[in-house]
């Protein structure tokens, strides 16, 4: 299984409906695709966000990552985002927050 775990940050506090709104269209998509868990987490100050899913292969990510409300999403995402970042990590489930956002310091 294959967890793909992504950093956003947002430009501002104006941005957070943009953001909000492609991450309701997602997590729609996700709830029709292959991807078997998922979960989204915020900062305390809502500029920092987590998004979390578990996958059975690179393919099926692909799949997901490269069309509908996603590819938009990346088309997007500097209008509303000043940093971007994200990676895979090989394991049967999803982790804690914690170890999560500790893997942003690894890579």
């Amino acid at each position: 299984m294959i967890v793909s775990v992504t950093k956003i940050e947002l430009i501002s506090y104006s941005k957070l409906a943009a953001f909000f709104k492609f991450n309701g269209q997602i997590i729609k998509e996700l709830q029709l695709s292959n991807c078997k868990k998922y979960k989204v987490s915020g900062s305390w100050n809502l500029k920092i966000w987590y998004t979390a899913t578990l996958w059975e292969n690179e393919n099926d990510i692909n799949v997901f990552y490269r069309n509908g409300t996603h590819l938009e999403a990346m088309k997007q995402s500097k209008k509303f985002s000043s940093k971007i970042q994200s990676h895979r990590i090989q394991n049967e489930d999803l982790m804690s927050w914690k170890e999560l956002k500790k893997s942003f310091k690894n890579n």
